[in-house]
């Protein structure tokens, strides 16, 4: 269901620490009048690869994954964007179509702003695009981060650190101090994410299991020893 975004949608609290906090008071009501939310339910597309680029999405809540089409077909799952994230500045600011499509994970909550809306905060606020245009730099480097990691770090460390890293955004400790996760990823956008194969994937699901160090039923994980899993990565990541 499409709403226009009430005139808290964009507020100081939520943009703090993201692009969109250099907007002035004026700024804000303007995206809030042209903004309009809705919200998907897990599995709905916000927008397809090859799509035209119309304006910008920002993640109000839940959990949305950025996938591509591989050569074989298969929808590859690129990255998560949580709440506070922005979708679609890349292709806007390069005036190109979309070139990966963004399917909710997590029932979300999503504003959408229109490119023409967009461009009028740009004018009239030069910072915001210089944001964007930072955080189109930081994210050529962390690609270059994930490629170092993964010719040069083993699956398994990769694996726990991607586990370790979800713990924040789904998972709680419980009173044994185990610590309890339900993952909203498929085997498969697990395997996509580490840059390996579904089959690997589940050989390293066993040998962790076997090791009594995770526990795996479905999409729920319990992690008996969280901070042996956390040891395990600080020797992974530290070369000799």
């Amino acid at each position: 269901m499409e709403s226009k975004c009430q005139k808290t949608c964009l507020n100081p609290q939520f943009i703090e620490g993201t692009e969109w906090s250099v907007l002035s008071p004026e700024e804000i009501q303007h995206f809030n009048e042209n903004a309009i939310c809705r919200t998907y339910e897990a599995g709905e597309a916000i927008f397809y690869e090859e799509d035209d680029c119309k304006g910008l999405y920002l993640v109000k809540s839940g959990l949305v994954g950025v996938r591509k089409v591989d050569a074989e077909g298969g929808h590859v799952l690129l990255r998560l964007a949580n709440p506070g994230d922005t979708l679609g500045y890349r292709p806007l600011l390069a005036g190109e179509k979309h070139r990966a499509g963004a399917e909710v994970l997590k029932t979300a909550t999503v504003c959408f702003l229109p490119k023409i809306a967009m461009r009028h905060l740009l004018i009239s606020n030069p910072e915001l695009g210089a944001g964007f245009l930072q955080r189109t730099a930081q994210a050529l480097g962390a690609a270059d981060d994930r490629f170092f990691k993964t010719v040069t770090l083993p699956a398994r460390i990769r694996f726990i650190h991607l586990l370790m890293i979800m713990r924040e955004r789904c998972g709680r400790i419980v009173e044994d101090g185990s610590l309890y996760m339900e993952l909203p990823l498929t085997r498969r956008d697990i395997a996509s994410m580490l840059g390996i194969r579904a089959e690997s994937l589940s050989r390293l699901v066993h040998e962790i299991e076997a090791e009594g160090l995770i526990h795996f039923s479905g999409n729920l994980v319990t992690v008996s020893n969280p901070d042996q899993l956390l040891n395990e990565i600080d020797a992974g990541l530290h070369f000799p």
